[in-house]
């Protein structure tokens, strides 16, 4: 092979996996950015984590311009209870960063793509109390 063709073909692999991982990160216009692996409906559920006698089960739709909607179930003693929030995600490198409307607090998770369908989340700054110092969770794709 010659070397001009082996130069060539270096440098189109180079090419390749460079825009393979910048296509994972998205500027907003407010400069903050989102993980594209996050974007979609996921699903997750925790039970005494964060308080005991508690199961939690939620919904989370992320969507490409940072904004969320977040559906809650809360069961105790075998009564439900469903509320929803909303606000807005970003990332900044392996930190999610989960704005609410409702209390005008931010949750700071540190969060690894375990693949494409699920991703584990690790609190790390939160606005509730917790029985759980480390509370963490997996969150599967719905859609």
């Amino acid at each position: 092979m010659s070397k001009i063709l082996k130069s060539g073909i270096s440098l189109l692999l180079m090419v390749l996996f460079f825009a393979s991982c910048t296509t994972q990160l998205k500027t907003l216009e407010n400069g903050k950015k989102i993980d594209n692996r996050l974007v979609g409906v996921w699903s997750g559920s925790e039970k005494d984590q964060q308080i005991d006698g508690i199961e939690k089960k939620w919904d989370m739709t992320r969507n490409a311009d940072g904004t969320f909607v977040l559906d809650f179930v809360f069961t105790q003693n075998g009564r439900s209870q469903e509320t929803q929030e909303t606000g807005n995600w970003w990332v900044e490198g392996n930190k999610f960063y989960e704005f609410h409307e409702e209390s005008g607090k931010t949750d700071i998770y540190t969060y690894s793509v375990l693949n494409e369908n699920q991703i584990k989340f690790k609190s790390q700054t939160i606005s509730i109390d917790m029985n759980n110092d480390s509370y963490e969770f997996i969150d599967t794709r719905k859609k």
